[in-house]
């Protein structure tokens, strides 16, 4: 693994302008829009789908808000760490090596030297495999989260990219692989130092190798010994046979050719049983993840990229809508116009893109209620209006878009908190297109406004909000 320390916002690869448009949209789902549409007007420049955009818009968003330099800082920092803990584990599995073997003025128990050496080992590998069945995608190993909550511990931004890191990798079925090659290769390199650990010490000690027990008969271990060793042994390493594990459990000096046979056991006991399983693991959570972080893409469906995906879609993508509507949308009718007790006109635009000049210079006692372009200014709409319902409600919308089932709920939906309530479709003065605008129509008459309800010059439109607001 190469360790780089070039931290500049500007090299982020593919992935991480992934991961940090999701910072992004999980700040302003919490925080509210962080632009006031010049970012998105931007992004209308950018060659390319619907996703580009929003990276493109993103990118601009991060390197003003400081989060771009976070998932930047993040890189170098978070291999470091894993650095470190790969060099500890090394040395960890060696001085686990040393510690089971001792100085050689004891005989070693083989029994307590393969469990002190791959217990902890198999006792891990079992909760990871337990965790992957239980935990789903939030799997992936105890050293991989700890790695991970380590090296979020820097700073707040770095708080806030980690969840958002989280929350890509994690819908994508991602995180259990990725957490999982870190604890399966901190694993491999524990092993291997305590591998390197026994061979240095076994070239360099003299070892007796014994067995004990109470109430334990001697033909279990034989069998024990003798099971055990029977996989390492298919790969070229010595097993011990019935003899000699009857002569270790009687204390007798065993010969040298007993103590390479149980040296080899113990070897193999350890590359077949510990250093080959995680290994394996280790490149398979590598392959999955590897597969699928190249498959990656945002889910343009979440909350905070739809709206932008709506506005950000380049023509070709716009015409029509994407996800087709029933016939009938039986949760989306307009109210009929009714008396109200107020008497006041507002004009509202719902999704209008940046090159818009807006508001237009409105009648005398006409409210500007602002553009309304995410899920809270919805809310925050509709709250308003109920508070005061107005008797004259336009409502500008951009033909340039196509109108989406979310778009003509929320049109009936403040129907209801108007005496009466009209669209106006603008007319941008980059033009538009004539089957969309047709389309825009016929979406708002399937909704019951019809065509008296639909206002397309400028001057007639704020004629009739301006109008006798008594009427």
């Amino acid at each position: 693994m190469v360790f780089s320390l070039n931290n500049s916002p500007s090299s982020l690869s593919t992935f991480e302008s992934r991961w940090l448009a999701e910072a992004i949209r999980l700040r302003e789902l919490t925080a509210g829009a962080l632009d006031k549409g010049e970012a998105a007007h931007a992004a209308h420049g950018v060659d390319g789908d619907v996703e580009q955009r929003i990276l493109f818009r993103a990118q601009r968003l991060g390197v003003r808000e400081g989060l771009a330099q976070a998932v930047a800082d993040w890189r170098p920092r978070s291999r470091l760490l894993l650095l470190g803990l790969s060099l500890l584990a090394l040395l960890s599995g060696f001085g686990v090596a040393l510690t089971v073997l001792g100085d050689g003025s004891r005989p070693v128990n083989i029994v307590w030297a393969l469990g002190g050496l791959l217990g902890v080992h198999l006792l891990s590998l079992l909760l990871w495999l337990l965790g992957l069945w239980l935990g789903g995608r939030e799997a992936g190993g105890l050293l991989g989260h700890a790695w991970l909550w380590l090296s979020t511990r820097l700073s707040s931004s770095q708080v806030q990219v980690a969840a958002a890191l989280a929350s890509l990798l994690g819908r994508a079925g991602l995180m259990r692989w990725w957490l999982g090659a870190v604890t399966h290769g901190l694993w491999l390199l524990l092993l291997l130092g305590a591998l390197a650990g026994l061979l240095l010490t076994l070239a360099a000690r003299q070892y007796g190798f014994v067995w004990e027990t109470t109430i334990l008969p001697a033909e279990f271990f034989v069998r024990f010994i003798q099971g055990a060793g029977w996989l390492p042994a298919q790969f070229g390493f010595a097993l011990p046979d019935a003899t000699a594990v009857r002569a270790a459990g009687s204390g007798v000096q065993p010969e040298e050719a007993a103590r390479h046979a149980w040296s080899s056991w113990l070897l193999g006991s350890v590359v077949v049983y510990g250093i080959m399983p995680r290994l394996l693991l280790w490149l398979l959570c590598l392959g999955w993840y590897g597969r699928g972080r190249r498959r990656l893409r945002l889910d343009l469906s979440l909350p905070g990229y739809a709206a932008l995906a709506q506005r950000l879609a380049p023509a070709s993508e716009r015409i029509g809508i994407t996800d087709a509507a029933p016939k009938a949308l039986p949760h989306a009718h307009v109210e009929a116009a009714h008396r109200v007790g107020g008497h006041a006109a507002v004009l509202l635009g719902l999704e209008l893109r940046a090159d818009l000049a807006w508001p237009p210079a409105l009648p005398p006692g006409v409210r500007d209620a602002g553009v309304v372009d995410g899920r809270e200014q919805r809310h925050r709409t509709l709250t308003q209006l109920a508070a005061g319902v107005p008797a004259r409600l336009l409502i500008a919308c951009d033909p340039r878009l196509s109108p989406d089932r979310g778009s003509l709920e929320f049109i009936a939906e403040l129907s209801r908190h108007a005496g009466d309530c009209r669209v106006w479709l603008l007319q941008p003065a980059a033009g538009g297109d004539a089957a969309r605008r047709a389309h825009w129509h016929e979406s708002l008459r399937d909704i019951g406004l019809g065509e008296d309800g639909v206002i397309e010059d400028a001057d007639a439109a704020l004629m009739w909000l301006g109008g006798d607001h008594a009427g």
